[in-house]
């Protein structure tokens, strides 16, 4: 998340030194970009924790175990 975070921090910096109208369109790009990362990120766990579950599964089913 560090990467984010610098991001955030640059974005922040670029606000800083532009106008006004720089400052909104730089407000709005990081806003968009961080939703997008953030929903990038999430989307990313779920596939983590379906591989880890999928992989639980295949290894008990070749144990022979079964889950009710």
């Amino acid at each position: 998340m560090g990467f984010l975070h610098e991001l955030a921090g640059r974005v922040e910096e670029a606000a800083v030194a532009g106008g006004r109208f720089a400052d909104s369109l730089v407000r709005v790009a990081g806003y968009a970009v961080a939703g997008v990362l953030t929903f990038a990120e999430k989307e990313i766990e779920y596939a983590q924790k379906a591989a880890k579950k999928e992989a639980v599964a295949r290894t008990a089913s070749a144990k022979g175990v079964t889950h009710r």
